[in-house]
């Protein structure tokens, strides 16, 4: 599957859950990898709802991240040693919190929010 973000194309790829592509960048495996070089977002052909949709947005944070520009932001605001903890912070806190945060902002207006021409 291919997807466009802040006009960037990236691919969804889903594959076997022992592809090394599923290792993240400090050796560990993951459901899920994003490649901010390559653009692709590499998840488990074993996940199934409700799990993949944590993990696609967890995955969406990052791609966001990249096609933002905001990776080379965050290493200027914190010690490099310190960024990918820091990314995948900011990351699990979409995937938690994410769909969560535009529903209450929702309810507070009473209506749909609408931020860049997406509304929830």
């Amino acid at each position: 599957m291919d997807l466009v973000v802040n006009g960037q194309l990236w691919r969804v790829v889903e594959v076997n859950p022992g592809d090394p592509r599923l290792v993240d960048r400090t050796g560990v495996p993951k459901l899920a990898t994003t490649d901010p070089i390559t653009r692709t977002v590499h998840m488990s052909s074993e996940l199934e709802p409700p799990l993949l949709d944590q993990v696609a947005l967890h995955e969406a944070a990052h791609v966001m991240a990249v096609a933002y520009g905001e990776l080379p932001r965050l290493r200027e605001a914190i010690p490099r040693e310190a960024s990918v903890a820091a990314e995948e912070w900011a990351a699990q806190q979409v995937e938690l919190h994410g769909i969560e945060a535009a529903d209450v902002a929702s309810r507070m207006l009473g209506r749909a929010v609408c931020v860049r021409g997406f509304c929830r």
